[in-house]
């Protein structure tokens, strides 16, 4: 299993996680969606990125809080692809949802994944995010 972070926004910081421990949240995603030897790419950016690559690929206006991009090979290679996540979305939603940094990042990170791993919106996947969600606790990091 071979998990790139790359932090080009200051998300981590504010959260208090190490990549060590990005990488771990993000493994034991994997492991909960029977994934254990795939490998993928995670990018931490801004609502600047996020808007530029919204804008080039999904053809949809403004900034967006995560995006999955699967690889056409993952079957045989066992790279899923890559996540894209706005820290800045990541701050702003959890406010404005009334819900910790960690679990909204949590949460936005295993959606991203999730598509990766095959599944579409809706009951099944919105029941794993929780159940994500709810497995993954802050206070497992020291937060």
């Amino acid at each position: 299993m071979k998990i790139n972070v790359e932090l080009s926004a200051p998300l981590v910081p504010v959260l208090c996680l190490s990549r060590r421990e990005v990488r771990d949240i993000i493994r034991r995603i994997l492991e909960n969606l029977d994934c254990r030897e795939s490998s993928l790419n995670l990018v931490i950016t801004d609502d600047s990125r996020m808007q530029h690559l919204n804008s080039a690929f999904l053809f949809c206006p403004g900034p967006t809080n995560v995006l999955a991009f699967e690889e056409e090979s993952r079957h045989e290679s066992g790279f899923l692809g890559e996540v894209f996540i706005s820290a800045q979305a990541v701050i702003r939603e959890s406010i404005l949802y009334s819900q910790p940094i960690f679990e909204h990042f949590v949460r936005l990170l295993a959606h991203g994944i999730e598509h990766l791993a095959g599944f579409e919106h809706g009951p099944e996947m919105e029941d794993r995010t929780l159940h994500l969600q709810r497995t993954i606790k802050a206070e497992e990091y020291g937060l």
